[in-house]
């Protein structure tokens, strides 16, 4: 009997040292898992903060270039109104000028008329002539 007893003695330390390996093996992986999940969401964190950090910067950078943008339409539209001032007042005072030289060289033809009306006329067809001749050289083209 004694020897029965031994090989259930043996057996017993025997299913203790794989009990306890189980044990030792389960509680390694708990640990394990523990340590997977904690490093898990440290990254998830840091990934998660970097991305919040790079969506602000971009949104800031966004910010600064709508508002660079709109300034630049602001100064085009300011310089555009200087422009069309400029040009309303160059068109003003040419129109005036035209209108003066019209009005003196209506005066001179008149006067001109009044000393030698044939003249007046033979340059006027004259003139007549050469812009129908340019016109219809322009054409025929």
């Amino acid at each position: 009997m004694r020897e029965t007893d031994e090989r259930v003695e043996i057996m017993t330390d025997t299913d203790r040292n794989i009990s306890d390996a189980t044990q030792a093996a389960r509680d390694a992986a708990d640990r394990a898992r523990s340590t997977v999940e904690d490093t898990a969401e440290d990254i998830s964190d840091t990934v998660t903060g970097t991305a919040d950090e790079t969506a602000d910067t971009l949104s800031d950078a966004a910010a600064q270039v709508k508002e660079q943008a709109a300034e630049a339409v602001e100064d085009i539209r300011a310089a555009a109104a200087e422009a069309m001032d400029a040009m309303a007042a160059q068109a003003k005072e040419a129109f005036a000028n035209a209108k003066e030289a019209a009005d003196e060289g209506v005066t001179y033809v008149k006067a001109k008329y009044r000393e030698n009306p044939a003249l007046v006329i033979a340059v006027g067809a004259a003139a007549l002539l050469a812009v129908s001749a340019v016109l219809k050289g322009i054409f025929r083209r």
